[in-house]
C-alpha cells in the first residue's frame, strides 16, 4: 500500500513542480537524512478528518524557507506544530535557532522524534530542543517572539482555532510558516500580513505570515 502512496505523491509533485524538480526533491531525501543523522522520510497515514497524515517536509523547500525567514527571526523561538518526527526542527536548529519545540498529538511520532534527537548533533551548545506530546488546541503558547511552522497538519476549522489561540496568548512578534498551504484563507487579512510566497513552477510550496 505504501509504495502506491509514494508513487502518487511523486507523480503529483512532477505534474505541479516539473519532473526535474520532483526528482531533485526525492534525491535530496537520503543525502540530507545522512547529513543530519535522522530518520524522518516515511509517511504515516491518519484516519482523522481533523489532524492529517505525517510526511517529512522537503529538505530543499525547507532550505528556501529558512534562507528567507532566518535573517529576521534568528533570535526568535521556533515551534513546529504537528512536528511529526522532527525534521523542520532539526533543520531550523542548523540555521541558528536556539530554542526549539515540536508539538505533536501522535505519541508514536513523538517517540520517533526523540529517537532522532538522540542521534542528532546540536550545532551550538546553547541550543535546546524539546518534543512535546500535546494537542495543539490545548497547548499553552508562550508570549515570546516565535516562528510557528505548520506543514498542513490540520483541516481549516482546527487551523482557525489554533491561530486564534496563539493570537490570544501572545503580544510578541509572531511569524507563521505555512507549508503546503491548503487552507491559507484561515490567515485573514485583518489579522495576518503576508510576507512571502514560495513557489516552484505551478506549486505553492509555502506562505510566510506575520501576526499584525
Amino acid at each position: 500500500m505504501k509504495i502506491f502512496i509514494y508513487i502518487y505523491y511523486f507523480f503529483r509533485s512532477a505534474a505541479l513542480r516539473g519532473f526535474a524538480n520532483a526528482t531533485k526533491l526525492i534525491r535530496a531525501e537520503s543525502h540530507n537524512e545522512k547529513k543530519y543523522g535522522i530518520n524522518t522520510s516515511s509517511i504515516k497515514k491518519s484516519d482523522s478528518d481533523e489532524f492529517f497524515h505525517y510526511q517529512g517536509a522537503s529538505y530543499i523547500v525547507l532550505y528556501r524557507i529558512f534562507e528567507l525567514v532566518t535573517p529576521r527571526t534568528k533570535f526568535f523561538d521556533f515551534v513546529d506544530i504537528g512536528c511529526g518526527k522532527g525534521r523542520p526542527v532539526f533543520v531550523a536548529e542548523s540555521y541558528g535557532y536556539d530554542k526549539l519545540t515540536g508539538v505533536e498529538l501522535d505519541k508514536e511520532l513523538v517517540e520517533a522524534a526523540n529517537k532522532n534527537l538522540n542521534s542528532y548533533a546540536l550545532k551550538r551548545k546553547a541550543s535546546t530542543i524539546e518534543f512535546i506530546n500535546a494537542n495543539a488546541l490545548e497547548y499553552n503558547y508562550k508570549n515570546t517572539p516565535t516562528v510557528y511552522f505548520l506543514f498542513n497538519p490540520f483541516n481549516a476549522e482546527v487551523l482557525k482555532k489554533v491561530l486564534a489561540r496563539i493570537s490570544l496568548q501572545t503580544k510578541a512578534e509572531t511569524w507563521f510558516v505555512y507549508m503546503n498551504p491548503k487552507y491559507k484563507a484561515a490567515f485573514t487579512e485583518d489579522k495576518f500580513e503576508i510576507l512571502h510566497e514560495i513557489k516552484t513552477k505551478r506549486y505553492l510550496e509555502a506562505m510566510v505570515y506575520r501576526l499584525k
